[in-house]
């Protein structure tokens, strides 16, 4: 990377760094969310079959959520890829 200017290896670091601190983040509360998952299902087991049927509906509106939150912030890395590769690439583009 010794080819890259300093700001753009500084972007990068800083752009790893906090990558990295959201996914410690994430990681610690994996699980609380295996835990949280257990849960779920013995209360689900628990429950006659039209209650079980909702709380599965009610499961995967929130998957799909999750998923589409995901894929918004995968997006933001694209867009944040973009901002610091372009201005290299081509030095006369304006954004």
């Amino acid at each position: 990377m010794s080819n890259w200017p300093d700001w753009f290896q500084e972007a990068l670091r800083q752009r790893f760094y906090q990558l990295e601190l959201t996914s410690e983040q994430q990681a610690s509360c994996s699980s609380e969310d295996e835990h949280l998952f257990t849960q779920m299902n013995q209360f689900k087991m628990n429950q006659n079959e039209d209650i079980q049927h909702l709380l599965s509906q009610w499961e995967e509106a929130i998957g799909y959520q999750i998923s589409q939150h995901k894929q918004s912030i995968y997006m933001e890395g694209v867009k944040d890829g973009i901002r610091l590769i372009l201005p290299v690439i081509q030095p006369t583009v304006t954004r």
